[in-house]
């Protein structure tokens, strides 16, 4: 038997993106859930699991509404923006 370990990470609905392993691609995030989510990570590990939204038009997807596959990503920089939305690499 193998040891699994198990953690817990914010997810950031992703919307007409879908990012795969080993990509590097900056994302505009204004939803203020997922800016908090990301300021979350900065101060912890820097990790969130980007996962795209099934229907991009939702404002404020829920569970149901966000692809069950995503990936695992590292926030390399996070830069806020005069309009109260985030530029993140």
């Amino acid at each position: 038997m193998t040891d699994q370990k198990t953690s817990l990470h914010p997810v950031l609905p992703l919307r007409d993106i879908v990012v795969f392993p080993h990509m590097i691609v900056p994302l505009f995030v204004g939803r203020e859930k997922s800016v908090k989510a990301l300021e979350e990570v900065m101060a912890d590990d820097k990790q969130i699991l980007l996962a795209s939204q099934i229907d991009p038009s939702m404002d404020d997807p829920e569970a149901d509404a966000i692809y069950r596959v995503g990936v695992l990503a590292n926030v390399l920089q996070l830069l806020k923006l005069p309009d109260g939305t985030v530029k993140v690499l």
